[in-house]
């Protein structure tokens, strides 16, 4: 009897000691992460209602502005985050706005010199064409724009492009699509649509 009381003590002895180190556990994770986002808040640089221009052989190409910028200078990845949305104008050689795009957010990855625009991204050219999808790449180095996202493009008054992927250059007025899933003829009858194919 004596001895089952001792295996009965030494158990719960073993059994508090295990959710005594799971605490500690716990307790050590909790101060890690504490930590962690201690450093980041103290490397991350944050500026808010921010202008960047792009030029190129002195000409102005692009201008983004957003409400807010964050900067993460890790040096394996460095990055520029735009959470609460962007604004981006892009310029011809004459420094006239070419095209204008919007979206909720952005993120420019600086060592690819790589800009993924997401979410409700909204592109106006000078030709009232309006581009609507769900993410474009910009890579600023080719000078090209594309998605692999569904995208719906209105020409003017005329007509309704859906495809799936699209590129174009920086002016978002010489496209193409990947494949052409429907058209919608807007001066024609609600609910005509075929495939056409486009340029």
């Amino acid at each position: 009897m004596k001895i089952n009381n001792i295996f009965m003590k030494a158990a719960i002895l073993v059994i508090a000691a295990f959710f005594m180190s799971c605490g500690n556990d716990e307790a050590s994770i909790e101060e890690q992460s504490n930590l962690n986002d201690q450093r980041d808040s103290a490397t991350v640089e944050v500026a808010r209602d921010v202008v960047i221009t792009y030029t190129d052989s002195g000409l102005l190409r692009a201008k983004i502005s957003a409400p807010l910028m964050k900067r993460f200078p890790d040096k394996d990845n460095p990055r520029l985050e735009m959470p609460n949305g962007v604004k981006a104008d892009f310029f011809d050689s004459d420094g006239e706005i070419q095209s204008s795009l919007t979206a909720k957010y952005a993120m420019h990855y600086e060592k690819d010199d790589r800009i993924e625009i997401r979410d409700s991204v909204r592109v106006i050219n000078k030709n009232d064409e309006e581009i609507k999808t769900d993410e474009l790449i910009w890579d600023k180095k080719n000078r090209r724009v594309t998605s692999d996202k569904p995208v719906r493009v209105r020409i003017r008054n005329e007509k309704i492009i859906k495809a799936e992927g699209f590129e174009s250059d920086e002016s978002f007025m010489n496209y193409t699509f990947k494949k052409v899933t429907g058209v919608v003829y807007l001066n024609e009858e609600i609910g005509s649509e075929e495939t056409e194919p486009i340029r």
